[in-house]
């Protein structure tokens, strides 16, 4: 399977029915084991929004206290579990994905990068660490061209960035 993961895929991983069930399990969990003293808000999607990107293979968002955490844009929460969205007190945020045009347009140039799946005992782990096959200079130093986006770059910059791959014969 070749796909960008999201939280969603997560929760199934881990027999959840939604993104919001598996917030909910592991914020009680960590609470439980008194880990995380700001436990899951199930209240309406309030507060600052974060914005969706690629990394690795994967839908995230990155929180201010520099946790980041899978998300769906089927589902478009976020709860972080390294601060327990403490300055929201607790309540889930909003993520800003890209519209869906786009969205499926940037997930299938990201796709069409060539990768190395070698490792993983479980589909996400094997998309996730997926090693790039193809190269590009990056402030004169050889970089991995990694299945990554972040906000700002379109659909049309990745295709960009693919084709010039193609004509450099990477």
């Amino acid at each position: 399977m070749d796909k960008i993961i999201t939280a969603k895929d997560y929760a199934v991983r881990e027999g959840a029915k939604s993104t919001k069930e598996r917030i909910i399990k592991i914020s009680n969990e960590m609470v439980q084991r008194h880990v995380l003293d700001t436990p899951f808000d199930d209240s309406e999607v309030v507060g600052k929004p974060v914005y969706a990107s690629i990394d690795w293979g994967q839908w995230i968002a990155k929180c201010e206290c520099g946790g980041a955490e899978a998300v769906d844009p089927d589902e478009p929460i976020f709860y972080c579990f390294s601060c327990g969205n403490y300055s929201n007190k607790g309540k889930p945020r909003p993520v800003i994905f890209p519209d869906q045009k786009e969205r499926e347009q940037i997930e299938r140039e990201i796709l069409r990068r060539p990768v190395k799946i070698s490792k993983g005992t479980h589909m996400i782990e094997r998309l996730t660490t997926a090693e790039p096959q193809v190269f590009d200079m990056v402030d004169g130093k050889l970089m991995p061209l990694s299945r990554s986006w972040v906000p700002g770059e379109t659909a049309k910059d990745i295709v960009k960035q693919n084709k010039v791959l193609k004509k450099a014969g990477k």
